[in-house]
């Protein structure tokens, strides 16, 4: 270990921490991925004990290691001496067993060596024994390494005091509220972590699942790190931890197990989800009905080598049932049944230069399953991406840049469907092209696609093609000084895209409407921040032209303006302006649309009270006159307590709001509503750390 070189061959290890930023600079050493550590135990009672620690460890490990003695920490009171760990007893050592640790501190704290040693009372000599994985007394004594609880909830009671309703009133006093919980548990090789939030609504038309107390989402997650193998649990809402055409976005209720090596490089996972987004206590694990039940299985291999950038299969398979609450009779509601199966290959050249990415995936989709009248169909997906970063570290006139190019080919099958990705445009094969620039505070993308739909050519379906151009570009400039100091700090930006659809085969005796259309919409805006003030504007162009005559053109302009100024630390006003007209180019019927926005946020007594006030007007008119409104919501608090870490808070508020209807050319659209609540609000953090 070349510390020495730097500050010195003896000092204190508290000395070193000061130092070690200087000899982070001076010296870049190595990092080990993994080393081990030899120890000296003490000849007497108050003799020095040495921890010999390896040639080349770099100062961010060294900065990150602490000693413990008998589960007291020591580390302040180490002293360096050329590779090793020296600590002299302040006090003669008692007779008896001791145990030294040497841990990495971190997020989850490691063990990197444990000794036993005796210190003899008889003769004062000692023995030791050097412990190369957990010792049974630590096992007993030190299994849990450490933890932490937080809980913040926020309960509001309120009473509707005086108001001018319609039909459909709420009830006049309502509790509602939600809170957060998050907690870990550190435990030899097992973390342990739990997140969950309830909802708190006696108003039951607005109760999300229709309960006045419930669960909204929750996960629990317990993972396992060994030495040869890596695993772990998981039950509540989360995801299968891969994007694809079976799986994309699929966030749900339920539970899945997985099991690996410790360097990854083969990972099995096992999952079983409710298909649909559910919340609430009731369907608490999300699999107590297996009529509604999403199984699965996935499996990751890299064949050739553990690195990051090695060659990647992943497998995945699912199969699963859902009700869509479709036709069907009294007694039977319809269930669909859907089945998948697929692969994932993936590699990295050059250190992240050049990637590639295959996928192929197989589904079978009933919609109404064994009871329905509709054919079970079955679709393949077939993905090829590839993207390149040419450049490690480029610098164009002194500032850094990244370029990135890619290629996309996808074949979506006709009938594809996937119960793990409903959001997925199936019949499709598209080519797309598209490149990424980062330069400094220039930043810019391009991407041009080709499709055309009818993938599997079915006879009596057309086939039409989509092109489509989408770019961007934004530069923020840095803030101006001197003459140009007005301009503050600006920025600006410019969107668009093309799209131009038409068709490519119409199938003999075809009744249904031709295809040739062309769309088009461009923004620019731009904006600039100040000390105190900001203020930013946007103008944006859309027009649609059909050449088939099937509907109508149109041309749609939306002009926007923001602008906001904060006085001091407690007066903050924000304001917006936004106006649009659409045009109806086959019969020039024109609607406008203005919308204007005002708030303000105000602490009138410092710590104590709070004024919110927002004023929302829309105006329409036009060829298509709807009723003018105005909308606006207040809110004073007064804080009786302020909330802090396990001590609640306590605030009282006033609040309103008021919506006036104006029907303009129809009188019978006038109409005027308000309602005032009084709020006691608790706001209640609490959490320990363990």
């Amino acid at each position: 270990m070349a510390l020495y070189l730097c500050v010195g061959n003896y000092m204190t290890y508290k000395q070193f921490l000061y130092s070690a930023g200087l000899c982070t600079i001076l010296i870049p050493l190595p990092a080990l991925a993994d080393w081990s550590a030899n120890f000296t135990p003490p000849t007497s009672p108050s003799s020095s004990m040495r921890i010999d620690l390896p040639s080349g460890l770099d100062i961010s490990t060294l900065i990150m290691l602490g000693v413990e003695l008998d589960g007291v920490d020591i580390t302040a009171m180490l002293s360096l001496d050329g590779d090793d760990f020296v600590y002299t007893p302040v006090q003669p050592l008692g007779s008896g067993a001791h145990t030294i640790r040497l841990v990495v501190l971190g997020d989850a704290t490691q063990n990197k060596g444990s000794w036993n040693f005796t210190i003899d009372g008889d003769v004062g000599g000692t023995s030791s024994e050097v412990i190369s994985d957990e010792p049974q007394m630590e096992q007993a004594e030190n299994w849990l390494r450490g933890g932490s609880v937080e809980l913040d909830t926020l309960t509001e009671i309120s009473d509707r005091s005086f108001d001018r309703l319609g039909s459909g009133r709420a009830s006049r006093t309502i509790v509602s509220g939600a809170g957060d919980l998050n907690s870990s548990l550190q435990k030899e090789n097992w973390d342990v972590s739990a997140r969950a939030n309830y909802l708190v609504q006696t108003e039951h038309s607005l109760a999300l699942t229709g309960n006045s107390l419930d669960l909204g989402e929750y996960d629990i997650s317990a993972d396992y790190t060994g030495k040869n193998m890596i695993g772990g649990l998981t039950l509540g809402h989360h995801d299968i931890g891969l994007d694809s055409n079976l799986f994309s976005g699929f966030y749900r209720r339920g539970a899945s197990a997985r099991i690996g090596s410790s360097d990854e490089r083969v990972m099995a996972q096992g999952f079983a989800f409710h298909p649909e987004s559910i919340s609430g206590a009731r369907n608490f694990t999300g699999l107590n009905d297996d009529q509604n039940r999403l199984e699965g299985a996935t499996v990751s291999i890299k064949p050739f080598s553990k690195d990051a950038d090695a060659l990647k299969v992943t497998g995945v398979y699912y199969d699963g049932k859902g009700n869509d609450g479709g036709t069907g009779s009294a007694l039977n509601d319809t269930s669909s049944k859907a089945s998948g199966w697929g692969a994932v290959v993936e590699k990295i050249f050059g250190q992240g230069l050049f990637s590639l990415r295959g996928e192929y995936a197989h589904t079978d989709y009933d919609a109404d399953g064994d009871i329905g009248a509709a054919d079970e169909e079955g679709g393949q997906a077939t993905t090829l991406v590839m993207e390149s970063r040419p450049f490690d570290s480029l610098v164009l006139l002194d500032r850094q840049a990244d370029l990135v190019f890619g290629l996309r080919y996808d074949r979506i099958g006709t009938f594809f469907e996937s119960m793990g990705n409903e959001g997925l445009a199936a019949d499709r094969n598209a080519v797309t092209a598209y490149s990424n620039l980062y330069w400094g505070a220039l930043s810019g993308s391009l991407q041009l696609s080709r499709e055309t739909n009818n993938v599997d050519d079915l006879s009596s379906m057309p086939t039409d093609r989509l092109q489509n151009a989408t770019m961007n570009l934004a530069y923020s400039f840095d803030p101006q000084t001197g003459r140009l100091a007005w301009l503050g700090s600006p920025y600006l930006s410019f969107t668009g895209f093309v799209a131009d659809v038409n068709r490519v085969d119409t199938p003999t005796n075809y009744s249904g409407d031709d295809t040739d259309n062309i769309s088009d919409s461009w923004t620019i805006s731009g904006g600039s921040g100040y000390t105190d003030w900001y203020w930013n504007a946007s103008y944006t162009l859309s027009q649609f032209e059909d050449y088939a005559d099937s509907t109508d053109d149109t041309v749609n302009n939306f002009v926007s303006f923001g602008l906001g100024w904060t006085a001091n630390d407690r007066l903050n006003m924000s304001s917006a302006l936004s106006f649009g007209s659409l045009r109806n180019e086959d019969t020039s019927d024109t609607t406008y649309d203005t919308n204007i926005n005002l708030g303000l946020n105000a602490i009138v007594i410092p710590d104590l009270v709070d004024l919110n006030l927002d004023y929302n007007l829309n105006l329409s008119n036009g060829s298509s006159d709807s009723p003018d409104r105005h909308i606006l919501n207040s809110e004073v608090e007064y804080t009786i307590l302020q909330p802090s870490r396990n001590r609640p808070g306590l605030a009282f508020a006033v609040r309103g709001s008021m919506e006036d209807t104006n029907g303009n050319a129809h009188a019978h659209d006038n109409e005027t509503s308000y309602q005032v609540y009084t709020v006691l609000r608790v706001k209640s953090p609490f959490g320990f750390d363990f």
